[in-house]
């Protein structure tokens, strides 16, 4: 997984991180960052639950079809990758992060509580590419 020459981040012989990486979540201050559900599949289940308005719903899938065309997509159906392995952004990874933020609005328009996690070290990584990685997370941020 080194040698990537578009990804400045060092990953050491045991998998660990070094960098700063964000990652955009829906739950609660006392709920354990395992258990918190990311942003993307928030407005999914808005969207699925029929809570979006019809311009809601157009600005979600034109930020659908953003991410599709401009950040690479885990190959989530691998059996290399742990079930619960979670995409985290570096923090220089400007548009998409950009992005990100519209998708935060959207979801605090109902109410939604949104937290932006940061670590220098999230997990064990299972995946990278030039704007995100996918870790197997620690237990403890």
């Amino acid at each position: 997984m080194t040698g990537h020459a578009y990804l400045p981040i060092r990953i050491a012989a045991d998998g660990m991180i070094c960098g700063v990486f964000v990652r955009f979540v829906v739950g609660s201050d006392g709920q354990h960052h395992k258990e918190l559900t990311g942003i993307i599949t928030e407005a999914r289940l808005l969207r699925d639950r029929d809570e979006l308005t019809p311009d809601e719903d157009a600005r979600l899938s034109d930020l659908y079809e953003w991410f599709n065309e401009h950040v690479p997509v885990p190959p989530f159906d691998t059996q290399r990758l742990p079930r619960d392995a979670v995409a985290w952004f570096r923090d220089d990874a400007g548009e998409p992060i950009t992005k990100m933020w519209d998708i935060v609005a959207l979801l605090r328009t109902h109410d939604v509580d949104v937290r932006l996690l940061r670590s220098a070290n999230p997990g064990r990584v299972v995946y990278e590419d030039r704007v995100q990685v996918l870790v197997d997370e620690w237990n403890r941020l």
